[in-house]
């Protein structure tokens, strides 16, 4: 590594699962320096310390970054902060910023992480990782190759609600399709009346209709359709297809389809083409990394690529700009079940549209 290409000083803000495997892949990359990690919570940031040692713990962001003064911050918090604490480590004089998905919670929120990060000279990233794995390059190389004829559905099916969960799988669709434009979406979606005694989950495991701070649907379906004419279906929840595992992707061709049957599926990818006989394990290609699907893998191909990115000005598969164009899909299928209509791109609501179904007692 030349002079100029030293270690870039990393620090990862929310230190608990997810945050654990972001400070274990910079620990582990030569192109980073681990230096800090920041969590409110004093045990979770004891427990990451005890992994971590050289690392100096924090518990208040903007002190870290005058403490530590790096130049690479992971946000790994629960999803309602991403947009405030990815703003406030942009004005920090930082080379990049990853912050785990959902990258916002509404549009307007994206939008201005984008803007501030492109003020202060900051590239943004944000971590919908499946597209840097294996099955997914696979898949998306099968398509350039033209291995089931041209595309015309994409379906996509995992339980939990479109914020969390469902903005992973537009991301892939997103990729299957090229990453082209988005004509229009349709969605509906439902929300099973809570308990108000229950407290409101800023965590994974959902109460008192809210996750991860923000407010979820108990189910959603949503369509949408690219500016090629390929099709996308979306269900979510409680409309999930039945059997099916999480983050089950489907791709139809003129001249076959290809399945990945969720994160743990072996074999990784099937295919059912020409040939006849059914479905048969798709080729994943040797020179691609051979990691699987849940482990580290994606995450360091997204970190390796953010150096490229950083030093070279590489583009990334999951720059800022790419990754609110799903995000702006998401929301115009709560959008769509709002305002019952067709919505056309580039969406105009800036808020949750969810939230303000809450708010006028429609869901």
């Amino acid at each position: 590594m030349t002079e100029s290409h030293r270690p870039l000083k990393g620090a990862v803000v929310g230190i608990g699962r997810m945050g654990k495997r972001h400070a274990q892949t910079m620990a582990d990359l030569d192109g980073y320096d681990l230096v800090a990690i920041c969590d409110q919570q004093e045990d979770v940031l004891k427990d990451a310390k005890a992994i971590f040692p050289d690392a100096r713990a924090h518990t208040d962001l903007e002190e870290m970054l005058a403490a530590e003064q790096p130049k690479v911050v992971t946000i790994a918090t629960a999803g309602w902060s991403h947009a405030r604490l990815t703003i406030m480590a942009a004005k920090a004089e930082l080379r990049g910023i990853c912050t785990e998905k959902p990258m916002a919670t509404c549009m307007a929120e994206g939008r201005n992480m984008v803007a501030a990060c492109r003020e202060h000279g900051v590239k943004l990233i944000v971590n919908h990782q499946r597209r840097m794995g294996v099955p997914l390059v696979a898949m998306r190389r099968l398509i350039e190759e033209g291995a089931i004829g041209d595309l015309y559905l994409i379906r996509g099916s995992c339980p939990g609600d479109i914020l969390g969960d469902g903005t992973h799988m537009i991301n892939s669709i997103r990729w299957f399709a090229g990453d082209d434009e988005v004509d229009w979406a349709f969605g509906q979606v439902y929300r099973d009346r809570s308990d108000p005694s229950e407290p409101r989950s800023v965590t994974t495991k959902p109460s008192g209709g809210y996750r991860y701070g923000y407010p979820v649907e108990t189910g959603a379906v949503g369509t949408f359709q690219f500016r090629s004419g390929i099709r996308a279906e979306v269900f979510v929840g409680g409309v999930r297809l039945s059997g099916r595992s999480y983050q089950d992707y489907e791709i139809l061709g003129t001249k076959g389809r290809l399945w990945r049957q969720g994160d743990m599926a072996d074999p990784p990818v099937l295919i059912q083409d020409e040939r006849g006989g059914g479905w048969r394990p798709a080729p994943l290609y040797a020179e691609t990394q051979a990691v699987q699907p849940h482990d580290t893998g994606p995450m360091v191909e997204s970190y390796k690529a953010f150096l490229r990115t950083i030093w070279e000005g590489a583009a990334h598969p999951l720059s800022g700009d790419s990754v609110l164009k799903g995000l702006e899909v998401a929301m115009a299928i709560y959008e769509s079940a709002r305002t019952h209509r067709r919505i056309e791109f580039p969406l105009q609501q800036g808020r949750f549209p969810l939230e303000i179904m809450i708010e006028d007692g429609l869901v």
